[in-house]
C-alpha cells in the first residue's frame, strides 16, 4: 500500500487543531452567557438582525364614493306610427324625417272623394227622412182629430202612430249615418296628436294604403327618457339611489331624473342592464339622440379607510394589517373588515384610527419580531 503523504498529515493535524479551538470558543461563550441576565441573549440577537425596510402610509377615513355617473341618450318615452282609418291613395305628405310637429298638425291628406260622395248621400238620406217624418206626424195630428170626433176606428189611429215613429227612428238613423260619413271625411287628414319629432317615413304621395298601414312615426318630445347601460353588481343599489342628469357640455343644468324601467335579462356581452330614466321637466335644450351625463347618488355610508392590495393580509383566520405605532420599530398586528376590493385598493374599517401609519407594500413579508426601518411614506389614497 501507499504511505499517506507528508502534506496530508499536515491537513489531518490542522483540522484536529481548529475542531478544539471551535470546542473551547463555544464552552467559553456557554460560562459567559451564565453569567449575563436573563433575556440579554435574545435582545442581543435581535439587536443584530437587520431592520427590515418598509413603505407605510397614512390612514385617512373618507365617506365612500356617493355618486356614480354613467352616459345615456334622451330618447322618447314611445313612439306613435301614424295611419289612416281609412285606405285611398295619398295625395300629399308634408313632413318629412326630423321635422318637429306640433299638436293638430296636418301631417299627410288622402283623396277625400269618395268620402265625400258618401257624406253627401247621407245628407240627402236625412232629408228624405225627414220629409217622411214630417207628412207622418201630420198624418198622426189628423187622426187623432178625426179618433176624437168619433170618425175613425182605434185601429186607424195606432196605424197612424205606428207610421209616425217608424218615420223619426228612419230620420235619426239617416242621422247617424251622416255623422259616420262626416268622420270617415275627417279621416282623410293625417293629424299628429301630440308635439313630437317625426322619426320615419314609411308612404309616399301617389302611394295607395289600406287603413292602418303606417304612413308617418312620430315621437312626442313632452314625454322623454334618458337611457344608459348600468353594470350588473349596481343593478340593487339604483332602487335606494336619487337620480340626476345634465347635458354633456352643459354640466350647469341638473334634470331630475325617475326611475321608468330596468330591463329584465342582463346583455350577455357587456353584462349591464338597459335601464330608462323619465325626465321630469324637460326643456327645449333637450332632444332626442343627444348626450346626457346620469349622476347616481347613493345614500352615506359608513366611512371607510382606502389601502392598497399589498398592505391587507389574509392568514385564514381573517383580514389584517400591519400598523407601525408611533415612535416604535415593531409593527403590531391589527385586525380589519373588508368593504369592498377592486383591482388595486381594498376599503377597510374597523380596528384602524384616523391618522394610524400601516405597512403598504409587501406586508405578507413582514416578520413581526424582526425591527423595521421606514424608507418611504406614501401619501393616502382618495377614494
Amino acid at each position: 500500500m501507499p504511505k499517506p503523504s507528508k502534506v496530508s498529515k499536515i491537513w489531518f493535524v490542522s483540522g484536529l487543531v481548529a475542531v478544539a479551538l471551535a470546542a473551547a470558543g463555544f464552552a467559553q461563550r456557554d460560562s459567559l452567557a451564565r453569567l449575563l441576565p436573563s433575556g440579554h441573549a435574545a435582545t442581543t440577537a435581535a439587536a443584530v438582525r437587520p431592520a427590515q425596510p418598509v413603505r407605510v402610509m397614512r390612514v385617512t377615513f373618507t365617506a365612500p364614493t356617493a355618486e356614480r355617473q354613467f352616459t345615456g341618450t334622451v330618447r322618447p318615452q314611445h313612439e306613435t306610427a301614424m295611419a289612416f282609418r281609412l285606405p285611398g291613395k295619398i295625395i300629399s305628405r308634408s313632413v318629412e324625417v326630423g321635422d318637429r310637429v306640433a299638436a293638430g298638425q296636418v301631417l299627410a291628406l288622402l283623396d277625400d272623394t269618395d268620402a265625400r260622395l258618401s257624406l253627401e248621400a247621407a245628407e240627402a238620406e236625412v232629408t228624405a227622412s225627414q220629409t217622411d217624418r214630417d207628412r207622418a206626424a201630420a198624418e198622426l195630428a189628423r187622426s187623432q182629430k178625426l179618433f176624437a170626433s168619433g170618425f175613425v176606428a182605434r185601429a186607424a189611429l195606432d196605424s197612424a202612430t205606428s207610421t209616425a215613429a217608424q218615420a223619426q227612428a228612419r230620420v235619426d238613423r239617416a242621422q247617424r249615418s251622416r255623422d259616420q260619413a262626416a268622420n270617415a271625411l275627417s279621416y282623410a287628414r293625417l293629424i299628429a296628436d301630440a308635439p313630437g319629432v317625426v322619426t320615419s317615413v314609411a308612404a309616399d304621395a301617389g302611394q295607395v294604403v289600406a287603413a292602418g298601414q303606417p304612413v308617418v312615426t312620430v315621437a312626442p318630445t313632452d314625454r322623454l327618457d334618458v337611457v344608459f347601460a348600468l353594470p350588473e353588481q349596481l343593478r340593487d343599489a339604483l332602487e335606494h339611489a336619487s337620480a340626476s342628469a345634465t347635458l354633456w357640455g352643459d354640466a350647469a343644468r341638473p334634470y331630475r331624473l325617475q326611475l321608468r324601467d330596468i330591463s329584465p335579462d342582463v346583455d350577455p356581452a357587456a353584462r349591464t342592464y338597459r335601464v330608462r330614466m323619465s325626465l321630469v321637466a324637460p326643456d327645449d335644450a333637450v332632444a332626442l339622440g343627444r348626450t346626457m351625463t346620469v349622476t347616481l347618488q347613493q345614500p352615506a355610508a359608513t366611512p371607510v379607510a382606502q389601502l392598497p392590495l399589498g398592505a391587507v393580509v389574509d392568514d385564514g383566520s381573517g383580514a389584517f394589517v400591519w400598523r407601525l405605532p408611533k415612535n416604535a420599530r415593531l409593527v403590531q398586528r391589527v385586525p380589519v373588515d373588508i368593504a369592498r376590493l377592486d383591482d388595486a385598493y381594498a376599503e377597510v374599517r374597523g380596528g384602524l384610527n384616523e391618522g394610524d401609519l400601516v405597512v403598504s407594500l409587501g406586508a405578507h413579508k413582514l416578520d413581526p419580531a424582526r425591527p423595521v426601518h421606514v424608507v418611504e411614506t406614501d401619501a393616502a389614497a382618495s377614494l
